[in-house]
Formats: C-alpha cells, sequence, structure tokens
C-alpha cells in the first residue's frame, strides 16, 4: 500500500500472480513452479510472492482453485441446463466427447491436481470438493448410485480422451450413460 494513500501500489499484483501460477501448472507442471518462476510470469517483483501468500503451497492451490471453479462452471452449465433425463444424458456425453468442458492443458491441470493432493491438504481438499461438484450436478438428474457410476464414467473417458488425443466414440459413450442411468442404480 501507498503510505500515503492507503491504496495499493499494484491492486491486481495477487490475482496476477495467481493466474501465473495456473499458466505455468497447465504448461510445465507443478514440479516447474516456484516463487521465482511465477514472479517472473507474473511479471512482479520476488518480494511480492512473500507478502501476498504463506508458501508456494497457498500460491499452488490458488491457481488450482481458479481452475477447478473455470471447469466447474463449464461442468454446471450443460446438465443445469438440462430438463429431461435424456438431455441430462446428452450433456454427459458432451463432457465426455465434446471439447467444451476442457482443453488438454486444462485436463492436464486436473491431472496434476489429483497428483499435488498427495502431499498438500489443501489441494487434497480442493480435490475432493471438484469430486463434490460432479456428484451435486449428476444428482440433479440421476439417482446417487447412477450419478456416481456417470462421475467415475466421466473421469475415466475424458481421462483417456485426453491421453488418447481423440474423443470416444458417441454412440457408445451415449450407450453407456444410459445403460448406467436407465437402470435400478
Amino acid at each position: 500500500m501507498s503510505a500515503r494513500s492507503g491504496v495499493p501500489n499494484d491492486p491486481g499484483r495477487r490475482e496476477r500472480i495467481i493466474a501465473a501460477a495456473l499458466e505455468l501448472i497447465l504448461d510445465d507442471g507443478v514440479a516447474r513452479v516456484s516463487h521465482r518462476a511465477v514472479a517472473a510470469r507474473a511479471d512482479v517483483p520476488l518480494g511480492s510472492m512473500t507478502y501476498h501468500f504463506t508458501s508456494i503451497d497457498e500460491v499452488i492451490t490458488e491457481a488450482f482453485r481458479r481452475l477447478v471453479d473455470r471447469l466447474s462452471g463449464r461442468y454446471r452449465a450443460g446438465l443445469h441446463e438440462a430438463a429431461t433425463p435424456a438431455e441430462a444424458r446428452e450433456a454427459v456425453v458432451e463432457i465426455i466427447c465434446g471439447d467444451t468442458f476442457a482443453s488438454p492443458r486444462e485436463m492436464a491441470g486436473i491431472f496434476e491436481l489429483y497428483s499435488y493432493g498427495r502431499s498438500s491438504p489443501d489441494s487434497a481438499e480442493l480435490a475432493a470438493s471438484w469430486m463434490g461438484i460432479s456428484a451435486a450436478a449428476l444428482t440433479e438428474h440421476f439417482t446417487p448410485d447412477a450419478a456416481h457410476a456417470v462421475d467415475a464414467l466421466i473421469e475415466g473417458w475424458t481421462i483417456h480422451h485426453h491421453l488418447d488425443g481423440k474423443a470416444p466414440d458417441r454412440e457408445l459413450v451415449r450407450a453407456a450413460v444410459t445403460a448406467l442411468t436407465s437402470s435400478a442404480l
């Protein structure tokens, strides 16, 4: 803050640091994230890192939080717009097969979140909340058991989709989603 005015000298600095950290994670993975690398990418003085954050873990977790917020909005949007079970099934098919839910870089970021959560309790909690967001969106349309099964199907198929570099067959995905959500699950 400026001593004279009580106004921060650079009010957007914290947000730029978070954005830079997320871009580093998406480009190079968590292993490349350091105070120095983030400060350079954000074009802020290195001392800004410790002024705004207590640790590099906090920076990384906030970056992951931004990613989860971005993706959960897209995830929920299609499901929220569905008015019938058939429309909800199609929304799930689009999440799995389409390219609107997550880019390959963003999926790599989610993989990084899951891995980093093993050593960061805050990131592990964030990963769990991501799972909760998914379950809540699915249970708007399906039974809790069916929603759980569909969630696992989404996770697995989106991983394959992004690692294989090609979307799975829509008809096969549609048949699987229909089978899971039409049964007594």
